[in-house]
């Protein structure tokens, strides 16, 4: 019988990363990966790189990388799976601009790497962040699946011979969190990750699967040598053992019939078993007692609110000048942008990590707003509606002055 392996690697860069930092982690991380699985043909692996990346390499022509990408899904080595464009934290933000994220990613992919190269089935939620409404979404767009942290599991079962399911037809896999973060964190041998995975195991009687899904920048910029370290070790092991093997999560229906539903509950990779219990699903990106979240997700949803106005106006004018237009195209383009999950991420920390950060996502929304705003003002015959986006607008400006103040 065998184990097969599902290593799942997310790679993401943020639109507002700096050429430098990104150049470093292409360096470190991105082509040494691209290269050891060009290198070893068997090996099969599921990826999720995020729209924000695909631009950017294309944009600082790492064209080794994206060529590599599309050599590897072309000798079927690799999947490709779908996500939000700027890593949003789906739960967060509305369906309207969960679909639209979703569609925007679908569309520099397929420019950028090429529609038959970006086929996806799977569906990547950034930081795992599930809850049960952002299913239907994913579901209209055509997904099959997605993977979800153990933390989500109600009973303490982590499926491993056979497929969880939330809807007919939608797949919910479950990442081994203990596994996962051994890797990320411990930095462990080859062979004391074999111990891991079959710990109570007899793998000499029942095929079962295990998901290791993580940043594939842990291995090279995050944790130095780690590479070299683990995973080239891991190629050698799994291919001298027949009783392992490397396989795509999209291949598991094929490996194992039995289906079982779940229902999982809402939370992110990031999620512990206490924040579960005090109602904190997203404690990274939304957490109550952070008044810096508090002011960026009200800033998120005003500015979700003027774009949405703006479009209203934008649509419904018979002729739009040629100002209007672009002030409407860059008011999406910097919304878009600046639902990206990082701001959050960088606000999480008691107190903040980084200010630059977090005020470089808030300039993104920001911008959005004053040129939404702009649209309003400009096409609508509706003075009540003028009136709304102002004292809007007040309150997104209000705010910004408090995350100044904090950070």
């Amino acid at each position: 019988m065998t184990l097969y392996i599902g290593f799942f690697l997310h790679i993401y860069q943020p639109p507002t990363q700096k050429p430098e930092i990104l150049k470093k982690i292409c360096k470190e991380s991105y082509e040494p990966l691209i290269q050891l699985l060009l290198e070893n043909p068997n090996v099969k692996i599921t990826l999720n790189i995020n729209g924000s990346l695909v631009e950017l390499l294309n944009f600082y022509q790492e064209y080794s990388i994206l060529n590599g990408i599309q050599t590897l899904v072309e000798r079927k080595q690799i999947e490709l799976v779908g996500s939000s464009c700027y890593h949003a934290i789906l739960p967060l933000i509305p369906k309207e601009e969960i679909i639209r994220q979703i569609e925007l990613n679908e569309e520099i992919q397929c420019k950028i790497l090429g529609e038959n190269i970006f086929q996806p089935s799977g569906f990547w939620l950034p930081e795992m962040a599930y809850e049960f409404g952002v299913i239907g979404p994913l579901i209209e767009k055509g997904y099959k699946w997605t993977v979800i942290s153990s933390v989500a599991t109600t009973n303490g079962d982590l499926p491993e011979n056979y497929i969880p399911y939330v809807d007919e037809g939608f797949q919910i896999y479950f990442r081994n969190d203990l596994l996962s973060n051994f890797i990320s964190f411990k930095h462990p041998t080859v062979e004391q990750l074999y111990k891991q995975m079959t710990l109570k195991k007899d793998i000499t009687k029942n095929d079962y699967y295990v998901i290791l899904a993580m940043d594939g920048e842990t291995f090279g910029h995050h944790v130095k040598g780690l590479i070299e370290s683990l995973l080239k070790p891991l190629i050698v092991k799994v291919e001298n053992n027949s009783k392992l093997d490397f396989v795509k999560i999209s291949d598991l229906p094929e490996i194992f019939k039995e289906k079982k539903k779940v229902s999982p509950v809402p939370s992110s990779w990031s999620t512990s078993a206490e924040d579960l219990l005090k109602g904190v699903p997203f404690p990274l990106w939304a957490d109550p007692e952070n008044k810096i979240h508090d002011l960026q997700k009200t800033i998120m949803n005003h500015a979700v609110f003027l774009i949405g106005l703006a479009q209203k106006y934008y649509n419904n004018t018979q002729k739009v000048t040629k100002d209007v237009q672009t002030r409407f195209l860059n008011a999406r383009s910097w919304l878009d942008k600046g639902l990206h999950s990082c701001q959050l991420w960088w606000a999480s920390g008691k107190p903040w990590y980084s200010s630059e950060m977090i005020l470089k996502g808030l300039n993104q929304l920001i911008l959005a707003s004053a040129e939404a705003l702009k649209v309003v003002l400009l096409n609508s015959p509706n003075n009540l509606d003028k009136e709304k986006a102002m004292k809007i607008f007040d309150e997104i400006f209000n705010a910004q002055k408090e995350i100044f103040l904090l950070v």
